[in-house]
């Protein structure tokens, strides 16, 4: 009688009846969740007592929140502080400061991201590309100096004091594209006192990709730091069907790395080829038959010449009596060249079912959307959902209780989230119920922003942010700070 008086005094809410997949891998049980305020109160086979608020789940699975593990969300969530698009998937917290974008303090990126009160948790890496551009300025196309680098390492550590994950980089973006493994060392370096993650867009995602991870374990083991590979994905003819091969690399106990659920990639046109020599059409030559074809490349925005998005290169060849190529080299002059201006971007269907379904499997790889708020990819819509409609559901490629492994407890103890990614006693609530027989994506290529459908409530830090699908209005997120 006290028990129930004291839980009843402090507002405790039972999530009841469902089946509980608490994000370690084990086996799933009957059972409900009592939270209080921000917290996780008990896990088990629990029942309601005098006057405790019920919500019933029957029917329905019980998981901690799912962790974005590379997310671009932050960059549109001034325009949609509601995150629908994520919490509609079910995700609780997106892991932003990817590709080495930066372009603040993390301190002050925090506080930005607070003052928009937003409906879903951020955690933050620090981010050598913007910090690259920051120190060297408009004359970035060189190696760093000595004086240059020890600037950047000191922007690196006062972000890593401000409780960033770890350090990010997009070396096939400038300008990290022109920085030296000597330079992504040093830096690296610094996140080393606070356990801290290299994670890194590699070099090359297409002929070179082996190089560009054994440069990636080279940092790691350097700097004496753990590291990831961003986005996993094997985007050329040349190294189709090697999924395999990455097994030895991922044995490593120190690598570890994150995939989004689709064939096709979407960055700017450039990333076609690693090479800077625009001009030169045998690049082009080659970094299209690397992805089969012009065909196969789609053009997602472009200010310029707006009736060109959604086409892909063979379609705009056949309307203007371009060849792609100088398609291709005219959209560059435009946007990346010394009079530049606007943006493109495209995507390009360049991965293979086989390899796709070996990193989905592999129990080192977490999940990641790699999308954005209001994107041009579905990525950004539908990619948890996707996993668990197509590959739980349709392919059982994997079993629901690990795929909800992959999507928390790895992602929280990899990143050093903490009190995230379990249902356990102590842990923050953010916690998600789905219908496992009807979750879905429904974004596409052609309408990448549909909603997924099937996530029924999703709790952040115990407030109910999305009840029978739908937004409920409550904006509860927090920044999630790298554990001390």
């Amino acid at each position: 009688m006290l028990a129930a008086f004291v839980l009843a005094s402090v507002q405790t809410v039972l999530l009841h009846g469902g089946t509980i997949y608490d994000g370690s891998g084990a086996k799933p049980y009957l059972g409900s969740v009592r939270i209080r305020g921000e917290q996780i109160l008990a896990v088990g086979r629990l029942k309601p007592v005098s006057g405790e608020p019920v919500i019933e789940l029957k029917g329905l699975a019980i998981a901690p929140g799912f962790i974005d593990a590379h997310s671009h969300a932050a960059g549109n969530i001034s325009k949609d502080p509601l995150a629908v698009s994520q919490i509609t998937q079910g995700i609780t917290t997106s892991v932003v400061g990817q590709d080495g974008g930066w372009s603040q303090p993390v301190a002050d990126e925090f506080k930005e991201l607070e003052s928009l009160k937003p409906a879903i948790n951020f955690a933050l890496f620090t981010g050598h590309g913007g910090i690259r551009g920051q120190v060297l300025g408009d004359n970035y196309k060189r190696l760093a100096t000595p004086e240059e680098i020890a600037k950047m390492q000191l922007l690196v550590k006062a972000d890593m004091e401000a409780g960033a994950i770890g350090l990010s980089s997009g070396l096939e973006y400038d300008p990290g594209y022109y920085s030296n493994t000597a330079e992504l060392i040093a830096l690296a370096k610094m996140t080393q006192p606070y356990d801290g993650l290299y994670i890194s867009h590699v070099r090359d995602e297409a002929d070179r990709t082996f190089e560009s991870f054994d440069e990636l374990v080279q940092i790691g083991k350097s700097a004496g730091i753990r590291t990831q590979i961003s986005h996993i994905k094997l985007g050329s003819a040349k190294v189709w069907g090697k999924a395999g091969d990455v097994d030895a690399i991922l044995s490593n106990s120190k690598v570890s790395a994150d995939v989004y659920p689709y064939l096709f990639w979407q960055s700017t046109i450039s990333a076609l080829s690693p090479s800077r020599d625009w001009e030169d059409r045998s690049i082009w030559v080659k970094g299209l038959a690397d992805v089969g074809g012009a065909q196969n490349v789609r053009l997602t925005s472009y200010t310029h010449e707006p009736s060109w998005v959604g086409k892909t290169l063979t379609e705009i060849a056949k309307i203007t009596g371009k060849d792609p190529i100088s398609i291709i080299q005219e959209i560059l002059r435009k946007t990346e060249g010394p009079d530049g201006s606007g943006r493109q971007s495209v995507a390009v269907t360049a991965m293979q079912d086989r390899d796709l379904n070996h990193f989905i499997k592999h129990p080192k790889i977490m999940f990641c959307s790699d999308g954005s708020i209001g994107g041009s990819h579905p990525r950004g819509a539908g990619s948890f959902p996707r996993i668990l409609a197509v590959y739980v559901r349709e392919k059982k490629l994997i079993t629901l209780q690990e795929a909800i492994r992959k999507m928390t407890s790895l992602t929280a103890e990899t990143f050093r989230l903490p009190k995230r990614g379990r249902l356990k006693p102590g842990y923050v609530a953010d916690i998600v119920a789905f219908d496992p027989m009807t979750i879905r994506d429904n974004a596409t290529a052609s309408e990448p922003k549909l909603l997924s459908t099937g996530m029924k409530y999703v709790w952040v830090s115990g407030v109910k942010t999305l009840a029978q699908g739908k937004p409920t209005l409550l904006r509860n997120g927090k920044s999630v700070r790298r554990q001390p």
